[in-house]
């Protein structure tokens, strides 16, 4: 395997070019970007909808990385299939914050260490809940199931620890610099976001393809007999008649 094939299998630097690709990808389609980031928040203004909505702005990411531009059949036939899922997944992503919320609250009030040992771990688990359903809601939008998306988004996490911290850190940063720029929060971070952690699971998939393929070329070529091996053995067969 050549030196890019490693660096492609290392899921740090696949963390890396996701991000870039999908700067790439805003930059080179910044109408259709912009419309998913209001649309997703305009979406989400009710609360109750973050899930559908989030799930809607990953499938018109998907049909702009793919066609260049929003496939809203696709994003209505996604949502359709999977909006119940979606509600599902934002309403399990609040669980593990609102946990670490009420113990640290607790331990602010009454130094209890138990508390605050409590409260450290519910927010290490929703921290490493946001990754894996981030990396589930890109799942569901290329059409996988529930259970089949957020197994795969916790395998790739525990796979991947370090990558994981550094998915968590980019998303948070591309957050705070859109916060700081003000504008940007709303017509650019949803895209931008959705487009990362798409990137990331289509680069995933393309390197385990190719290790996939590697293996199969292996096996094949330890299984195909070395040319003009056939001959000889019929030429030592003939002599020795």
């Amino acid at each position: 395997m050549t030196t890019s094939d490693g660096d492609a299998a290392d899921p740090t630097v696949g963390v890396h070019r996701a991000l870039a690709t999908a700067a790439r990808q805003v930059y080179r389609h910044p109408l259709p970007m912009v419309a998913i980031s209001v649309g997703w928040v305009l979406a989400s203004l009710p609360l109750v909808t973050i899930g559908p909505a989030t799930l809607g702005a990953y499938g018109a990411v998907r049909s702009v990385r793919e066609n260049g531009r929003v496939d809203r059949e696709a994003v209505r036939e996604t949502l359709a299939a999977h909006w119940l899922d979606s509600v599902l997944f934002s309403g399990l992503l609040v669980v593990f914050p609102a946990i670490a919320v009420l113990y640290l609250g607790q331990y602010a009030a009454t130094s209890d260490p138990l508390s605050g040992v409590f409260g450290a771990v519910g927010f290490y688990l929703a921290y490493h809940a946001w990754v894996v359903f981030a990396l589930a809601f890109v799942s569901l939008a290329d059409g996988a199931d529930a259970v089949d998306a957020v197994t795969g988004g916790y395998r790739w996490s525990v796979e991947n620890p370090v990558a994981t911290v550094l998915v968590g850190i980019v998303t948070g940063t591309l957050l705070l610099a859109s916060a700081v720029l003000t504008i940007a929060l709303p017509l650019v971070f949803p895209a931008l976001a959705a487009a990362f952690h798409t990137e990331l699971v289509a680069s995933t998939d393309d390197s385990s393809d190719g290790e996939e393929t590697d293996a199969t070329e292996a096996t094949v070529s330890k299984e195909r007999p070395i040319a003009g091996d056939g001959r000889k053995n019929d030429v030592s067969t003939t002599s020795g008649r």
